[in-house]
């Protein structure tokens, strides 16, 4: 339900931002308000992805992927199809190192000593060594370089790699997936602004591929010349759009960027 009604907040917008609130209801079937999700979830939503991706962590075992090596004995993670449901798979990030939960167990066995501390068994003793035990293990660890990292293949495979491209195989751990939004409930407000700001533009190059036919009609509601030429002005906007995309998505404000603040 609320999807359904911020849905119909954006479609309500778009039409008084394009200002054919009067000649909306008079528009070729096809061309209506009610037509207009189609070309945000076709065109908008998949631009917006690109630069802006949804984040969605993912435990990797057996029932979410299968592997499977190739000639040169690398061993590669195939995600299921059915895993992803519907969603489209741009890219994995990285493995979620800040899980500390039996999900990413494996992790804690792919360094050094295997000690491992899970958060959810309250024993003080025991969580007092095992703390111990990761600091030991990062520092063994670092001695040897051992940093995992993820080499993804599009559509759905990907292959943990280390030093002299060591190929890992683990049987439970956690990654974060990049996929294509699905809705706007995924988008964040912080971001909403430049995304209608893309709707506009879609959905006027939309409009124009009709209304620019019927240039020079008159109705009895409007004048069409002065629509065509105010959704000519937001179309062409869409190059601009992109751009804000393009130089934005690369800096602090794309939370899929993996920066690091130092002094």
């Amino acid at each position: 339900m609320a999807h359904s009604n911020d849905v119909t907040r954006l479609l309500n917008k778009i039409e008084r931002h394009l200002e054919i609130k009067l000649i909306e209801p008079h528009l070729p079937k096809g061309y209506r308000k009610e037509d207009w999700w189609e070309v945000i979830e076709e065109e908008s939503l998949v631009s917006f992805s690109r630069y802006y991706p949804n984040r969605m962590r993912m435990q990797i075992n057996d029932e979410t992927c299968y592997k499977k090596k190739d000639n040169a004995d690398t061993l590669w993670y195939y995600i299921k199809d059915e895993i992803l449901q519907g969603c489209k798979l741009l890219g994995i990030m990285d493995i979620d190192w800040t899980d500390h939960t039996t999900a990413n167990a494996s992790l804690g066995t792919s360094t050094m000593l295997g000690n491992y501390y899970y958060p959810s068994m309250a024993c003080p003793t025991e969580t007092f060594e095992t703390v111990l035990g990761l600091q030991m293990n990062a520092d063994m660890a670092s001695l040897y370089n051992r940093g995992i990292y993820i080499d993804f293949e599009y559509p759905n495979r990907f292959a943990l790699k280390g030093l002299a491209n060591t190929s890992y195989d683990l049987e439970r751990f956690v990654v974060i997936l990049l996929v294509e939004h699905a809705s706007l409930s995924t988008i964040s407000p912080t971001k909403m602004e430049i995304f209608e700001d893309l709707c506009y533009a879609d959905i006027a190059q939309y409009l124009l591929g009709t209304l620019k036919y019927m240039e020079g009609l008159n109705t009895a509601y409007i004048d069409l010349d002065l629509k065509i030429a105010k959704l000519e002005e937001i179309a062409n906007t869409r190059d601009n759009i992109i751009d804000k995309l393009k130089e934005s998505y690369v800096s602090t404000s794309n939370d899929n960027i993996p920066y690091i603040w130092s002094t």
